[in-house]
C-alpha cells in the first residue's frame, strides 16, 4: 500500500478519534426540531460508532427471485434460509466498511469548498420555487423535494417525500436511521458512496425543500445536474421496495465514486 495513502488514513483515524472523544450533547434542538442522541449513535458521525456487527441480513432475497445468486453467496450464512450472517463474513464486511469510511472521508476532505458552495447556489439554491428551510416544523406534511447539505463534508442529499409523510418527518427519519450492516457497502470498497443514513442530526448544516405532488419527476434531473463527488445519492431515483433489493444484489442502478482517483474530478456514475 502505497505509504502516502496509508498516513492519510493513520491522520484521519487520528482525527475522528480525536472528535469522537469530544462528545456532543445528548440532545439538541436542530432546525426546529428535538433530536437527541440513539442508543447505538450520537448526533454526529464518528467512526467509532461506524460498521457495528449486525448478522441478521436484512435483504432476504427469495431464492426463485434470483437462483443464482442465492447459491453464490449460501456460504456466507449460517442458517439455509439466508438469514443470519457467519462470522467470518460479519468481520470481513467490517474490515471493508471501515477501509471505504476512510477512503470516503479523505475524498471529501480532499474538495474544494468555495466550488462547493457555488455548487449549492447555483443547482440547489437558486432553483424555482426552491426555499431554505429554517424551522421543519413548517415543512410537516408537505410533499416534495428536500435537500440536505452537509457542509463540514462537501456533500447533498437529495430526497422526496409524499404527503403522508411529509419533509419534515423524512429528514427526521435519515437522522434517526440506522444504515444495516449489511447495507454499508453498496459497490466496492473503492467506490462505495457513504450512506446519508450513515450521518447524524447535527451533519445536516442546510435544508432546501420545495412543494410538490410530482416529486418524482423533479428528482432526478436534479440529482443529475449536480456534480457526482458532490452528493451523497447512491441509487437512482424512484419508488418501491424492489429499488433497494435490486442494489443489494448489485444489478447496475448503483452510482459510484472512484475513491483512488488521483485527481477526484473524475467519479463513476
Amino acid at each position: 500500500m502505497d505509504s502516502e495513502v496509508e498516513a492519510e488514513r493513520a491522520r484521519l483515524r487520528a482525527e475522528f478519534q480525536r472528535r469522537s472523544g469530544r462528545r456532543t450533547a445528548e440532545a439538541a434542538t436542530h432546525f426546529g426540531v428535538r433530536v437527541q442522541r440513539g442508543s447505538k449513535n450520537g448526533l454526529r458521525l464518528v467512526r467509532e460508532e461506524y460498521a457495528r456487527i449486525n448478522k441478521r441480513s436484512s435483504f432476504h432475497v427469495p431464492r426463485e427471485l434470483h437462483p443464482a445468486y442465492w447459491d453464490a453467496c449460501a456460504g456466507d450464512f449460517d442458517d439455509d434460509e439466508h438469514r443470519f450472517y457467519t462470522d467470518e463474513w460479519c468481520e470481513h464486511q467490517r474490515e471493508e466498511a471501515l477501509e471505504n469510511f476512510d477512503l470516503n472521508i479523505a475524498f471529501m476532505r480532499s474538495l474544494d469548498a468555495a466550488e462547493f458552495e457555488e455548487m449549492v447556489t447555483e443547482h440547489v439554491a437558486s432553483r424555482v420555487n426552491m426555499r431554505p428551510v429554517h424551522d421543519l416544523n413548517e415543512w410537516d406534511h408537505k410533499p416534495g423535494i428536500y435537500v440536505m447539505v452537509l457542509d463540514d463534508y462537501r456533500q447533498v442529499y437529495v430526497g422526496t417525500t409524499s404527503a403522508s409523510v411529509g419533509v419534515k418527518e423524512r429528514v427526521r427519519q435519515h437522522w434517526r436511521a440506522t444504515k444495516p450492516f449489511d447495507r454499508l457497502l453498496f459497490g466496492g470498497v473503492d467506490d462505495s458512496i457513504l450512506s446519508v443514513d450513515s450521518f447524524r442530526a447535527l451533519d445536516t448544516t442546510r435544508i432546501f425543500a420545495l412543494t410538490s405532488k410530482k416529486a418524482y419527476d423533479i428528482e432526478t434531473p436534479l440529482v443529475e445536474s449536480i456534480p457526482p463527488k458532490f452528493r451523497l445519492n447512491r441509487i437512482v431515483g424512484g419508488e418501491g421496495r424492489m429499488i433497494g433489493v435490486l442494489a443489494g444484489l448489485r444489478v447496475d442502478i448503483v452510482k459510484r465514486r472512484d475513491l483512488h482517483a488521483s485527481s477526484h474530478e473524475s467519479t463513476l456514475d
